[in-house]
């Protein structure tokens, strides 16, 4: 196997003694990328440091078989890598235009779109139901991936896989939680009375080869009086995501399946779901204060239990004990009756007092439960919760095998591909 470095670096001095070495200096490029040459050089910087190849085309001799290698010029701890091949880069050359002082600063082309998942337009009708039935006025996310899509009717437009998450999730319907609008083009195709009346875009962000995608919409009203929210959104390819709507002042976040979501509402109510436990704990003491009502429901049991102290139970007006089934009164130790003015016991059928034996009530079941104690692994004992977090490291039963998005998987799978053909000797490195 070659590597292809030192090579490139090599010719790429010998550049600098060329006619084309004057021309180096006459400021920035449009350079296009290569990853893959017609010679089976594939061109994937093995340091990680954002160095990529392409040729100039408006420089002599300049061709994608033989391309420049340019280093990153970063404006900060941004990191961001053009992986496409063809995709136009900015260049320059530094020290007075030396060969081996190339940079790229910059990508160079219409941004298409910024949304993890597509924005959203009319649906295709493609078979999957969308488009159709109860569905019929209602938009989805679109697969915008070249320029040329913007101008292609969204109909036309491939619907995107997120609408399978997004319908798990349960808010394919929501115009706030779920599909969006946010997209650099939006404000600029405002029509009105057949007149453009374009705005300024409200809209900034950034979105990964993958479709994981940072966007920050500062919120539009259209002509027609359309109101596109305000939203900060932060998405992995997967469909996990946390919304920040200032207009209508949420905080949002769910996960990819939609088996659990949080959110803070507007009025300061705060809901969380989970299709599994819910388990919290405190190492101190566990506050909870309502300046109203307190309901506690379970559709099975209810379990309270005190280990090393005692459980009281205190209430400034009357306390209500009511079941339909049987109740189940008993101390292991002695029983103390108070009261106060009058104590009067009424039965539907006798009352036995010393006899015959009364039936037991039954033990809460107790067990142990994994804790990190001074980054120890402990137990805590005599405890009956089903489950409980502790200090990191914790070990979560609950969690799934790792794993990550299919994007990561096939360019993983295609990557082996690339370097078998190089260790076989039917390909080669370019760095």
């Amino acid at each position: 196997m070659t590597n292809h470095l030192h090579e490139v670096l090599t010719k790429q001095a010998a550049a600098n003694a060329s006619p084309v070495s004057g021309k180096l200096n006459k400021g920035i490029f449009k350079a296009i990328v290569v990853t893959q040459n017609k010679a089976g050089k594939n061109f994937i910087d093995p340091t990680g440091q954002g160095r990529v190849a392409a040729y100039i085309p408006s420089l002599p001799g300049s061709s994608p078989e033989e391309p420049y290698i340019f280093k990153h010029a970063s404006t900060g701890s941004i990191f961001s890598v053009p992986d496409k091949q063809g995709t136009t880069i900015l260049v320059f050359f530094a020290n007075e235009g030396s060969a081996g002082e190339g940079f790229w600063f910059a990508t160079s082309g219409n941004v298409v779109d910024i949304v993890s998942g597509g924005v959203k337009g009319n649906p295709k009708i493609d078979g999957s139901g969308m488009g159709e039935g109860i569905f019929t006025d209602i938009p989805v996310m679109k697969d915008y991936v070249f320029e040329e899509d913007v101008e292609t009717a969204a109909e036309e437009i491939k619907n995107s896989d997120r609408n399978k998450i997004i319908g798990d999730q349960g808010t394919f319907t929501d115009d706030l939680r779920g599909h969006t609008t946010t997209n650099p083009r939006r404000d600029a195709g405002y029509v009105k009375d057949s007149k453009q009346v374009t705005q300024h875009s409200k809209v900034m962000g950034f979105k990964t080869s993958g479709g994981s995608a940072v966007s920050i919409d500062d919120g539009s009203i259209a002509p027609d009086g359309t109101i596109h929210p305000e939203q900060i959104r932060v998405t992995t390819s997967s469909g996990a995501g946390i919304i920040l709507d200032g207009g209508n002042d949420f905080i949002y976040v769910v996960n990819s399946s939609g088996t659990g979501w949080i959110e803070v509402g507007a009025n300061g109510e705060v809901m969380v779901y989970g299709e599994g436990s819910i388990s919290m704990r405190t190492e101190k003491d566990f506050n909870i204060r309502a300046d109203k009502n307190i309901n506690l429901e379970a559709k099975e049991n209810i379990y309270i239990h005190s280990i090393e102290g005692n459980t009281k139970i205190n209430s400034d007006k009357e306390i209500h004990l009511r079941s339909k089934g049987n109740q189940f009164l008993q101390s292991e130790a002695g029983m103390n009756i108070n009261v106060g003015v009058n104590c009067v016991v009424t039965t539907g059928g006798l009352l036995h007092l010393n006899g015959p034996l009364a039936p037991e009530s039954e033990l809460v079941l107790v067990g142990e439960m994994e804790d990190m104690q001074d980054l120890e692994n402990t137990k805590v004992t005599n405890t009956i919760v089903s489950g409980m977090p502790t200090h990191e490291p914790y070990i979560r039963l609950h969690a799934n095998e790792l794993s990550t998005s299919k994007f990561a998987s096939d360019s993983a799978i295609e990557s082996k591909k690339i370097w078998a053909q190089i260790e076989s000797g039917n390909a080669s490195k370019g760095f």
